[in-house]
């Protein structure tokens, strides 16, 4: 059955509301339990600690008072009398009534040894009992006393006869009160908690059921405890809180007061019951309003969803209707502007496919047309060689249009961004003043440019600042030197601190926005209109900046102008003065020399030159052809000139090779249109150079001698051969 993707909505939309409501409810109805049962807790200890203060009292008072027996029944003449007869028996027989005069649970009379002379008890089974202590164990006025499952809160008084220096010891008397959980739940103290008294870990007695008192031990055992501090204690899976006053004595025991809190919760069960039920009602509520309220959002959501549909067959021009100021209008006028810009974006997109096509266009054409300027120079450098008077202006016309071809391919290898960057020490000062007359052309009548101290201008930052200069403006371009130090590297990522030469250029043009200076440096980026601008010159300038391990970066406000920073490293050489070079007397070499070109016509030009200079020339189309002619060449060979891109076999690899087999020979690399990774694989060193095409054969010699003289310093490597 079909259905439709709105009611999916609707269905998320119910759901959400519902998981909302269903979530709040949970959330106070745990809120409300955390809540209850801390304040349970509380409640609990505030009654433990009150009653455990409460009984402490209690019983100092029963403790003062069963002294003052023991020391009135001490002080009886006839029990003075009875203990001077020191006979057991007879102390024995008439010492009952002592008991039931004194109202205490046990009586027991020792001499002034410690030995036992009388004892009675209302329990017979203390009497008799083989786990009775004997007394000389209590030393001080007070102590308990626990035999056969009863506890005994005894008092102890001496017994003494004669006054003065004629007084002595005829023994002592103790009066005990047995202690029992009925007798302390009685009291108003306590109430009806559980007790427990307990002595080392061992529980003496409890008004809990006998059963529960091994998973008490088993809790005592693990636990640090505090008199009158707070447990929660676990017994037969019901929990507790418990304090406990510590009862004085010669031998102390603890009195444990517990408060059941599984029952103190018991009411929190009904409180959860009818939250439940007050949150039924109202995710029923919440559902019957969500259902209303997501039919209103959705029907706009229709429109939507039929405005896209029709966008991705292509049409960008229907209308679409916005009304209101909600939410989902703002999402519809959302919408339009989203249109809008994908299908600016669409022509963008368009417009740089179309611009990296002519970019690759460009630079392979640049490849090929660099050996074709090359072989127009070459031979024309030969033909002047050998020519009559009369025709050494027409040769030198077409040497010259072959200049201002190699100028027209450093152009194409610029705008493609496949151009060899050979970094030199330059007088920018001077480069730059002899392009003043050229910038001002560019420019044009209307723009008034000044210049302080010129160190460099670059040509793309010159053309950026026209175009945004309104009719009239002017362009300033300064140079200083400067520190970038480790703060400032802190903050610009890529940044070294040292020595940098600062470029400004600046114009008072319209400015640019925030957004716009998000993307200036992006390639394809431009803010002009279609077709007026490629988005090339900006990213040409990072790019470049960024290979001569410079810095750049610009201020822009809108209405005021902008500034571009560009910050060179800075060296200490000095700076190549630039001079017409006259040209270069070719001497006349002997070495033998390995050429390898795949360009037929170019190899040949290269080497008639070097073979009237008097080298040796071995030729190869590839480097495999190479291989084969350095192992057929049975003498040494000094020089290898190699193309790097070729079929086959390319450039570094042959040479790579070759070295297994060969040493002492120095390599120049050509290269006109070729990728950095393939020039870092070529592995430029001290024994091998770097020459870029076109050049002249003046140009190659000079090449040659440059990387003899560099390997000659360097140690000779012995070759690695090849089982």
């Amino acid at each position: 059955m079909f259905s439709h993707p709105f009611e999916h909505l609707r269905t998320k939309l119910l759901l959400s509301m519902v998981a909302v409501v269903f979530l709040l409810t949970a959330a106070v109805l745990a809120l409300v339990q955390v809540r209850m049962r801390a304040h349970v807790t509380e409640d609990l200890a505030s009654a433990l600690r009150t009653e455990s203060s409460v009984y402490s009292k209690v019983e100092e008072a029963r403790r003062e008072q069963s002294e003052q027996s023991a020391a009135l029944i001490a002080n009886l003449p006839s029990l003075k009398a009875l203990m001077s007869t020191h006979d057991p028996l007879t102390i024995q027989d008439a010492s009952e009534s002592l008991l039931q005069a004194s109202g205490s649970d046990v009586l027991i009379l020792e001499d002034p040894a410690g030995a036992e002379m009388a004892i009675h008890s209302r329990n017979k089974r203390v009497i008799t009992s083989s786990e009775r202590l004997l007394l000389f164990h209590f030393s001080g006025r007070h102590d308990w006393w626990f035999v056969n499952g009863h506890l005994y809160d005894l008092s102890f008084a001496p017994v003494t006869a004669g006054a003065g220096s004629e007084a002595h010891s005829l023994g002592r008397v103790a009066l005990g009160r047995e202690v029992t959980p009925q007798s302390i739940a009685g009291t108003d103290a306590m109430g009806d908690s559980p007790i427990i008294f307990e002595r080392d870990g061992r529980v003496l007695l409890s008004s809990l059921n006998p059963i529960f008192w091994q998973d008490f031990q088993a809790w005592l055992s693990k636990s640090r405890r505090e008199p009158r501090s707070v447990h929660e204690i676990d017994i037969q899976g019901e929990r507790y809180l418990g304090s406990f006053i510590e009862l004085s004595g010669d031998h102390p025991i603890r009195l444990y007061c517990l408060k059941s809190y599984d029952q103190a919760t018991v009411f929190l069960g009904l409180l959860n019951r009818m939250l439940v039920m007050l949150g039924a009602l109202a995710v029923l509520t919440g559902a019957l309003s969500g259902f209303v309220l997501s039919r209103q959002i959705t029907r706009p959501l229709e429109d939507l969803v039929i405005a896209s549909r029709q966008m991705e067959k292509g049409d960008f021009e229907f209308p679409i209707q916005v009304q209101g100021k909600d939410e989902v209008a703002e999402l519809t006028r959302a919408f339009e502007e989203m249109r809008k810009s994908l299908r600016l974006s669409r022509e963008g997109m368009l417009r740089s496919a179309r611009l990296e096509a002519v970019g690759r266009l460009a630079g392979g054409i640049a490849h090929d047309f660099n050996n074709l300027v090359m072989i127009i120079k070459g031979y024309s450098d030969l033909l002047l060689e050998s020519a009559a008077p009369e025709n050494r202006p027409h040769i030198e016309e077409i040497k010259r249009a072959g200049d201002r071809a190699s100028g027209l391919t450093r152009q194409l290898l610029a705008f493609s961004r496949k151009q060899v960057l050979e970094p030199q020490v330059l007088d920018l000062n001077h480069t730059v003043r002899g392009m003043l007359k050229m910038i001002r052309l560019l420019l044009g009548e209307d723009i008034e440019l000044l210049t302080s101290q010129l160190e460099q201008v670059i040509m793309n930052l010159a053309v950026n600042a026209r175009d945004a200069l309104p009719g009239r403006g002017k362009l300033i371009i300064e140079t200083h030197a400067c520190n970038l130090d480790e703060a400032y590297a802190a903050t610009h990522n890529e940044v070294a601190p040292g020595p940098y030469v600062l470029l400004a250029v600046t114009d008072n043009g319209c400015g640019m926005n925030s957004e716009t200076l998000t993307q200036i440096f992006e390639p394809f980026f431009t803010t002009k209109e279609p077709g007026k601008g490629t988005g090339l010159g900006l990213a040409t300038v990072y790019g470049i900046v960024k290979q001569s391990r410079g810095h750049v970066t610009v201020y822009s406000e809108v209405g005021v102008g902008t500034t571009f920073k560009v910050y060179l490293p800075a060296v200490d050489k000095p700076a190549l003065a630039p001079q017409s070079q006259p040209m270069i007397q070719l001497s006349a070499g002997h070495d033998t020399v390995l050429l390898v070109e795949d360009e037929v016509t170019l190899r040949a030009l290269a080497a008639e030159a070097l073979k009237r200079l008097g080298y040796h020339v071995l030729q190869a189309g590839n480097g495999l052809e190479a291989l084969v002619a350095a192992d057929q060449h049975q003498g040494d060979i000094h020089i290898v000139v190699t193309d790097i891109v070729m079929p086959r076999m390319g450039g570094p690899e042959f040479v790579e090779k070759l070295r297994r087999k060969r040493s002492g020979f120095s390599v120049v690399f050509m290269s006109g249109y070729t990728e950095a990774a393939v020039l870092e694989n070529a592995n430029i060193g001290k024994d091998s150079i770097l020459l870029n095409k076109p050049f002249s054969p003046e140009t190659l010699v000079q090449k040659m001698r440059e990387v003899q003289e560099a390997a000659a310093a360097e140690p000779i490597r012995a070759p690695t051969i090849e089982s």
